[in-house]
């Protein structure tokens, strides 16, 4: 055991809090996958919301700082790592990996890296403060970090040429699903005379729930159809109050939160990705899991490396909310009930290089 001690490397992962969004589940994925014979993971959250500890192993250490704000817990952060001393630390989401990174020089024998969630363009929308806050950050604390982490080649792409972020030392790796765990939940498909489309992401402006319920307005295909979005999030309200506008309450249906979204990908013909932007869509990656296609539209961060190394057909990519209801029209009952998940995806493939990035 004491030799198993000295080999093994000591692994903090860090996340703002446990809200169940995509970048903090696809963390949470990678940290139980670690071999336990060459990592001891652990996992500190900073701020106490959330319920994503329920899917953490049961023998990884969970420990909360309780602090409303990353940047303000700092201190709290800094006191966190001097007492854990990790050989390394692993965070994402760009506000959680500035604040690790700010803390990097308190220690030189801690390997940093990060992860990037988004398309980095994503903060530069509006010229505004924050903004420029942000492209400072990315400027002025990546080039630090031991390996910067992305899901997707386009936010490479935003880093090199938009930023002109070069001296950096990137590594591509993309998120991994465990077509196992999610087979295992999903329910089985029955088709019926009702197209069932699906929707899933926090009820926020980037995922174009919005824009997908107004597109549907006059929506009229040839055959009956329902649309399941779940999720929640401030614009309930909102895409609540559109659905009832333009008369679709016997058509779209909000469902909210639910810790089992596979059986509902599964038991859907096809599912809809309206985001404005993403990093990886991990919501689509699922979906091919569970034999259901996608269409999404081109903005959806990697879906363009999706649709690449799917089979023809698995993802459909529109460049309009014309186009992208116009392809809604061609969807069909399913067929296949087999994964259109691309290989590389798969947890295992992905888990090994994600050790060799550790190491």
């Amino acid at each position: 055991m004491e030799t198993l001690s000295i080999q093994t490397k000591r692994v903090l992962f860090v996340l703002p809090s446990l809200s169940p969004g995509g970048a903090e589940r696809v963390l949470i994925t990678l940290m139980n996958g670690l071999d336990r014979t060459r990592f001891s993971p652990s996992l500190l959250s900073v701020m106490p919301k959330g319920n994503l500890d329920a899917i953490v192993d049961k023998e990884i250490p969970v420990q909360n700082l309780n602090k409303h704000g990353v940047m303000r817990a700092l201190p709290a952060l800094y006191k966190a790592l001097k007492n854990t001393r990790p050989d390394i630390v692993v965070s994402t989401m760009a506000h959680m990996n500035f604040a690790v990174l700010l803390l990097k020089p308190f220690f030189p024998q801690t390997k940093f890296i990060v992860r990037e969630a988004i398309t980095p363009s994503f903060f530069f929308r509006k010229n505004d403060l924050r903004g420029w806050l942000v492209k400072m950050g990315y400027k002025c604390l990546y080039k630090h970090a031991d390996a910067v982490i992305s899901p997707s080649n386009i936010i490479l792409d935003q880093f090199r040429n938009v930023l002109d972020m070069k001296n950096c030392k990137y590594v591509l790796l993309y998120n991994p699903v465990d077509t196992n765990q999610v087979m295992t939940k999903a329910d089985a498909y029955t088709p019926d005379a009702t197209l069932k489309f699906i929707a899933s992401g926090r009820l926020h402006t980037q995922k174009g729930f919005d824009r997908l319920i107004t597109a549907l307005k006059d929506f009229n295909p040839t055959q009956p159809w329902r649309l399941d979005i779940l999720g929640e999030g401030e614009q309930r309200a909102a895409l609540q109050s559109l659905i009832t506008q333009y008369d679709l309450n016997d058509r779209i249906r909000l469902l909210g939160h639910t810790d089992n979204p596979w059986k509902h990908y599964a038991a859907a013909d096809c599912l809809l990705l309206p985001s404005r932007w993403e990093g990886m869509p991990n919501v689509a990656l699922e979906a091919l899991a569970c034999a259901t296609p996608v269409i999404a539209m081109s903005e959806a961060g990697g879906i363009g490396e999706i649709a690449s190394k799917a089979d023809a057909g698995a993802v459909r990519i529109a460049h309009s909310m014309d186009e992208f209801t116009a392809m809604m029209k061609n969807v069909t009952a399913k067929t296949n009930t087999k994964s259109l998940l691309p290989a590389l995806f798969e947890r295992n493939n992905i888990q090994q290089s994600f050790e060799k990035i550790l190491l």
